[in-house]
């Protein structure tokens, strides 16, 4: 039965070299070396040949559009907390902290909700992949 060692993690690899018995299974502790040196060249990292599929692609599309949504949101929030007002240019639909404070709270409240919210899609969508 052959091992295929090029799938282990270099900790994996360690343990495999610690407990295999050397005089049993000699091209086995040679290839296990060769691997643990591969792995430390790369960083610990084994390259992978496997490209990203479409369905992949889309995640991290859409992760990386739900992270700039989620830094949009907070940045309305902050600034509308810092201003003391939201609204918008057409001066409909204003929430003012001295004249509305409910109303200003209420926006700002739904504004810091979507960003949290788009932030843990984001963060979901990435998947341990890294941004």
């Amino acid at each position: 039965m052959d091992v295929d060692y090029t799938k282990y993690t270099l900790s994996e690899l360690r343990d495999c070299r610690e407990n295999i018995d050397e005089n049993a299974y000699p091209e086995r502790v040679k290839i296990i070396e060769e691997q643990i040196a591969i792995r430390i060249q790369n960083g610990g990292f084994k390259k992978s040949s496997k490209k990203m599929t479409k369905k992949e692609s889309e995640t991290i599309q859409w992760a990386w559009g739900n992270l700039f949504l989620s830094l949009v949101f907070a940045f309305l929030a902050i600034s509308g907390i810092s201003k003391g007002s939201i609204g918008n240019a057409a001066k409909m639909g204003n929430y003012n902290l001295t004249e509305d404070p409910i109303g200003f709270w209420v926006v700002i409240l739904i504004l810091v909700l979507l960003s949290g919210h788009r932030l843990y899609k984001s963060i979901k969508g990435f998947g341990g992949k890294g941004i």
